[in-house]
């Protein structure tokens, strides 16, 4: 294992110091993780991390583990990187965290407006870092996250190294990008296919990994899968150690390793390979080399058939994707074994343990008139130093130079009457530092002659020391938290609260001029929402974009633009002038009640902001507003509407706050929204707007789209959710279940349906019947997500 070469400003390189971060699932993985080399962990609690199924530790392990790593000048990460429920969010979250706010918890990892919003308040000098779950795909999205106080952000995986640098350069934000490990098919945050199939939502931290499984892909009937790809969604390994110096010089300043379900050997062998060679380029970066050994131990410590470097250099393509899942074949799995087995016992070594200790800089007098002096120095950089002089400054911290001095005095040291003890003899019995949580690293002596020490007494004053310096570190870093606060509130609504049926306008949105021209005629629509993709590519000239909002307004309703569900850097130009070409189709003095903009992704949401058009915006079910508390957090940021989590049941939604929010109630769910592209996969790119079908194992068909504008594909349930039958009376009184959730308006969402489809399903909605003649699902309106 490596030792770790400080790196200093570089030519070419950022002037910040690198980070290399690691993953625990466990306080096992978390000190491997550290004798490995690594400068950060990131680990979940027992509860509200994005891997519950990992082996997360308890409060009193993880309180240790955070004064282990504030001990090893090193830092720890937590992850709270779900969406909370009211339930949850206000007394039960405050409640688990302020044991490790308290304990000096470095930083937390964070996906949940709410959560941002109780920390902010509970926990205000904590530092916040945006999950990658939040999908941060661009300038516009950090900057937002800037604003609100987010101090650094884990982007969406699916960026180029010059879309990263883009965020760098704009936004100056701390990023921390993912470097090796398991990728996954869509962008994180933006997967509902664990949560549809199988009620496990990857929101909530249990993603069941459905896309590893075998799908056949079909295009116009014709099927495109073989015997050899039958994976179409199952993502290769991560390896980038041999584009490190892009990443680094792109102005990434922490370098994370993905796997908290994995092993602590697997851990510690990926933490070696990396810190060897961040450290070979910041001390040589001009003769950068990976050696091939290396290369070839991360390839027997593990791998899903091959490993490729991420989004980096490569938008999408085939070589990404693991087509075969191919099973270890025997020699490789004894490789892997022998590898595992080696490390495993490396780990185990007394060098292994000795990489737990902290060096202590000491200074031990011994006298006969003051007893037993041992001075001791520690520093956060693991470069410990006694202060200079004579003059000891007792037990003092300093947080400029990141040090702590404590002084120990015992009586008991005498004139010697026969032999007097040497030198030798209290230097190695000081050394005897054993288990104990430091190790000398510098220890002088000063002594008068002929004196007589009781060894006991050197055991004493080494191990009152050493507890003394631990727990003046641990002071250093330990925050006053507040006491845990009131600031839960009563989200529940009574059945007296009821509205009135009918109240709630009802909207819907198309994808088609066909579907358009035929709700034109639907009485009872209050707005149309006109899917920006119908206006871009081919069709990007004013004139349709003005004839389809006039010939919506001159039907009775509103005209609102609908953004598409991912904005990169190379979509918002186009983007931006739709945008502007939509409002200037408004009279300044209507346009607050005339026109709304959906925006699916925080990328579109910052962009609104930065062309000052916050108060149009309404923010999509992607941007999830969970709790009440997070829609409240995004109000007093100016975006007051929103759009309800499809994850939420009828009793989570009744406890929410629906006034400003819209609920949709028919409509394909996308499971997947991808970078990466099925039709190029099994075919080719013919930037067409392919449409694919994925059938999974028990004959589901799931309906793919390619939108070649924006360079995405989505992916559908294979049944509409409708919930047609909750908007019928259900005996209690005049009103139905969905009216008496008081939600602002209703959506009706179209995708593949035909327009006289479309007009049917609306009709049937506005007058409110069923179409039991259609195969749908109520999706999560019952049943819900753990």
């Amino acid at each position: 294992m490596t030792e770790r070469i400080s790196g200093g400003r570089t030519a070419g390189i950022p002037a910040f110091q690198t980070e290399l971060l690691a993953p625990a699932g466990s306080v096992e993985a978390l000190k491997a993780a550290y004798i490995a080399g690594a400068d950060a962990v990131y680990i979940g609690g027992s509860r509200f991390g994005a891997r519950a199924y990992a082996d997360n530790p308890g409060e009193t392990e993880l309180c240790e583990a955070i004064d282990l790593a504030h001990r090893l000048g090193k830092k720890l990460y937590m992850t709270v990187n779900t969406l909370v429920k009211d339930s949850e969010i206000e007394k039960d979250l405050e409640d688990f965290m302020k044991p490790y706010v308290e304990e000096g918890l470095d930083g937390v990892i964070v996906q949940d407006f709410g959560v941002i919003d109780l920390f902010q308040h509970v926990f205000p000098d904590l530092p916040l870092h945006a999950s990658t779950q939040m999908t941060v795909t661009g300038v516009h999205g950090a900057a937002f996250l800037k604003e609100i106080g987010m101090s650094r952000i884990v982007p969406a995986r699916e960026l180029s190294l010059e879309e990263i640098r883009l965020i760098h350069d704009k936004t100056g934000m701390e990023i921390e990008s993912f470097i090796h490990g398991a990728m996954c098919y869509s962008y994180s945050g933006q997967c509902l296919m664990s949560s549809l199939i199988g009620g496990r939502s990857g929101n909530r931290g249990r993603c069941a990994g459905v896309c590893r499984l075998p799908f056949e892909v079909y295009e116009d009937g014709k099927l495109l899968t073989g015997k050899n790809t039958r994976y179409p969604l199952n993502m290769k390994d991560m390896n980038t150690v041999e584009i490190l110096p892009d990443l680094i010089r792109a102005g990434i300043s922490s370098f994370k390793i993905e796997g908290r379900m994995k092993k602590p050997e697997y851990t510690a062998g990926v933490v070696q390979v990396y810190r060897k060679y961040i450290d070979r380029f910041l001390s040589d970066p001009d003769h950068y080399r990976v050696d091939d050994e290396d290369l070839e131990f991360l390839w027997n410590l593990f791998n899903r058939d091959g490993f490729h470097p991420g989004c980096y250099l490569q938008r999408n393509g085939r070589d990404m994707i693991a087509l075969r899942n191919e099973k270890l074949s025997d020699i490789r799995q004894k490789a892997a074994q022998e590898l595992t087995g080696r490390i495993r016992a490396d780990l185990s070594t007394r060098e292994a343990a000795h990489r737990l200790q902290t060096p202590v800089a000491a200074r031990l007098r011994l006298t006969v008139d003051e007893g037993a002096v041992l001075d001791l120095s520690w520093s956060a950089n693991q470069t410990p130093r006694l202060p200079e002089g004579p003059d000891f400054p007792g037990e003092t911290v300093s947080c400029e130079t990141g040090s702590v001095h404590v002084r120990i005095q015992k009586d008991g040291v005498q004139i010697a009457e026969n032999r007097p003890v040497t030198e030798e003899r209290i230097l190695a019995q000081m050394n005897k530092t054993g288990n104990s949580p430091f190790y000398f690293q510098d220890l002088r002596l000063e002594a008068e002659k002929n004196l007589f020490v009781p060894m006991q007494l050197l055991n004493e004053l080494r191990r009152e020391g050493f507890s003394a310096l631990s727990e003046k570190i641990r002071e250093t870093y330990r925050r006053s938290a507040p006491a845990v606060s009131n600031t839960s509130r009563d989200f529940f609504r009574t059945d007296t609260d009821a509205a009135e049926p009918g109240r709630t306008c009802c909207t819907a949105s198309v994808s088609s001029v066909e579907q358009l021209r035929a709700l034109l005629d639907v009485k009872g629509l209050s707005a149309l929402w006109l899917d920006a993709e119908m206006f871009l590519g081919d069709n990007a000239h004013s004139g349709f974009l003005s004839e389809a909002v006039r010939r919506t307004q001159e039907s009775g309703k509103s005209a609102f633009l609908m953004l598409p569900y991912v904005m990169r850097k190379d979509s918002e130009a186009s983007l931006t002038s739709l945008v502007r070409a939509y409002m200037s189709l408004f009279p300044e003095s209507t346009a607050a009640s005339s026109c709304a903009i959906l925006v699916r992704n925080l990328e579109e949401l910052g962009l609104l902001r930065f062309l000052g058009l916050t108060g149009y915006t309404v923010a999509d079910a992607g941007i999830y507003t969970m709790n009440t508390r997070a829609e409240d957090f995004l109000a007093r940021w100016g975006y007051s509407r929103n759009t309800a989590s499809l994850e939420l049941n009828y009793r989570e939604l009744q406890k929410r706050d629906n006034r400003t929010s819209e609920i949709i109630v028919y409509g394909r769910a996308p499971m997947m929204l991808s970078a990466h592209c099925l039709k190029k996969t099994m075919d080719r790119c013919t930037h067409s707007d392919a449409r694919l079908v994925l059938k999974d194992r028990k004959g589901a068909r799931f309906p793919a789209e390619c939108h070649c504008v924006s360079c995405y594909n989505i992916i559908y349930n294979s049944l509409p959710s409708s919930l047609l039958k909750e908007h019928l009376s259900d005996g209690r009184d005049s009103s139905s279940p969905l009216d008496r959730l008081h939600f602002r308006s209703f959506r009706l969402q179209f995708t593949d349906e035909s327009g006289p489809l479309a007009s049917r399903i609306v009709t049937a909605f506005l007058e409110r019947r069923d179409l039991p003649e259609m195969e749908t699902t109520r999706g999560h309106f019952r049943r819900g997500v753990e």
